[in-house]
């Protein structure tokens, strides 16, 4: 991932890079996905990185399946763009790494 002026280039381990222009993005998000219905045996879901705009999200390649590779991702976007999480999502993982399998409680 690199930064070029006004946008960021994706270069992914699998599939094509991309351009992201940044005119307007305001901040990183990462949006939890659910997909399926009560008739379904297991749902499925993932987690979407996205550049988020007032005009609409800029999706960041496709969903990814481990939350982690997502905020893996979202850190990296946020810091190649110079941009904040967005606070829903800084919310939402303002906790990972504090606990353990070891930890009071678990």
């Amino acid at each position: 991932m690199s930064r070029e002026a006004d946008a960021v280039y994706v270069e992914p381990s699998h599939g094509s890079p991309f351009r992201l222009p940044l005119a307007g993005v305001r901040a990183v998000r990462i949006v939890p996905l659910t997909a399926g219905d009560h008739h379904m045996q297991q749902a499925r879901g993932g987690w979407q990185v996205a550049l988020q705009r007032a005009d609409g999200d800029v999706l960041v390649g496709s969903a990814l399946r481990d939350w982690r590779l997502a905020h893996v991702l979202a850190k990296q976007l946020c810091e190649t763009a110079d941009l904040p999480l967005d606070e829903l999502t800084a919310k939402m993982f303002s906790r990972v790494g504090e606990f353990g399998p070891n930890s009071p409680g678990m």
